[in-house]
């Protein structure tokens, strides 16, 4: 996916953006024998966003979404006005939606892309920060065929390496107990469990929170909050500060006050 402008494109925090159902859907005369490996590129890419952003609780507007992709308004214009034509998005009003044939293909799509950052870093060893970057590229030639194998080699995991629920998987976790890290107060212990999409599209992002341990799993007390957001914090014996904005971004399961 391309990189999203990481200003301004959050929606405002809370539990349940972390453990909403998958994006809505809406009905469509188009059938469903559409493979997603016979899409072009920039339809796979609009497609996975727009469900990205309904999964993170982001109004799917023309101008959010051309933040999220990085790309310009017109851009955004003319790849919508294709994807209308082929049946897979409609728009109600500003809003726009992923059509019934749409929606089964974003979530293939999104299904792949996450398999693949396991298989990256669970088999094939490359480093955590990179897998969402490098999956964009895997994601685009895996058939059904190969997506079986890989859910059998990796034990149909649950989630993605960054916490993201892997749409289809038997395992699918119940995110609903979670909140944003900025909602958590000093003096707390909390465990980190997922990363949303908006930090995996940044690979200096990505390449900080590995270096600074804060991967899925990790425990974290929050030492202090300053007035601008920023939070203190300790893991593993280190320290670590965190920004307001990607603070925003890291929810965390409440594991009770710290000692």
């Amino acid at each position: 996916m391309p990189r999203a402008d990481q200003q301004g494109t959050r929606a405002v925090p809370g539990p349940a953006r972390a453990g909403q159902e998958p994006p809505p859907v809406s009905s469509s005369p188009v059938s469903s024998d559409r493979e997603p490996e016979l899409l072009g590129t920039a339809a796979r890419d609009y497609l996975q966003a727009l469900y990205e952003m309904e999964e993170e609780g982001i109004p799917t507007v023309r101008a959010r979404l051309a933040a999220w992709m990085g790309v310009t308004l017109a851009s955004v214009s003319e790849a919508v006005k294709r994807l209308v034509r082929d049946g897979l998005v409609r728009e109600d009003g500003r809003r726009l939606e992923l059509t019934e044939e749409g929606g089964r293909l974003a979530r293939v799509l999104v299904r792949r892309h996450r398999l693949a950052e396991h298989f990256l870093i669970r088999v094939l060893g490359l480093p955590w920060h990179r897998a969402h970057d490098e999956a964009s590229r895997w994601e685009r030639a895996i058939s059904s065929e190969v997506e079986a194998r890989m859910v059998e080699i990796l034990g149909d995991p649950g989630t993605c390496p960054h916490g993201n629920p892997i749409p289809g998987s038997a395992n699918e976790p119940d995110l609903t107990a979670l909140v944003s890290l900025t909602d958590v107060p000093a003096g707390e212990r909390v465990i980190l469990r997922r990363l949303t999409e908006d930090l995996e599209l940044d690979l200096s992002v990505m390449r900080f929170f590995e270096e600074s341990g804060l991967l899925p799993g990790a425990e974290i007390r929050v030492v202090r909050v300053a007035p601008d957001g920023t939070r203190s914090l300790e893991v593993a014996g280190r320290p670590v500060a965190l920004g307001p904005h990607l603070a925003d971004n890291v929810w965390v399961e409440l594991a009770g006050e710290a000692p």
